[in-house]
């Protein structure tokens, strides 16, 4: 048979209860806390990804736009051009290890 067990161990294991429950709710809104923080993270990270995507599609064209309007230095303009040029030749190149039929 088993007994009763005294009133102050009952009140001591109550008093360890509630420590526990305590401890458990301060851990489970830290994790809450903690997965709420990544979650904004990424979206920051998502965002700033598509900001730099917009820059490069629609600010370096218009920024490319503008400098067109502008008369270049003749020797700019010169080393620009046969830049170009050699651009042209490479690419109008064949292949290497391709023969011509």
């Amino acid at each position: 048979m088993s007994t009763i067990p005294s009133e102050e161990k009952l009140t001591n294991e109550i008093a360890a209860l509630r420590e526990t429950i305590v401890k458990l709710e301060q851990r489970w809104s830290g994790s809450m806390q903690t997965k709420w923080q990544l979650a904004l993270s990424f979206l920051k990270g998502v965002v700033s990804a598509l900001g730099a995507i917009a820059a490069v599609g629609i600010i370096t064209p218009l920024f490319l736009w503008f400098l067109r309007g502008f008369e270049w230095p003749p020797l700019i303009a010169d080393v620009i051009s046969k830049v170009i040029l050699q651009v042209e030749q490479v690419n109008h190149q064949s292949p290497r290890g391709v023969v011509d039929q």
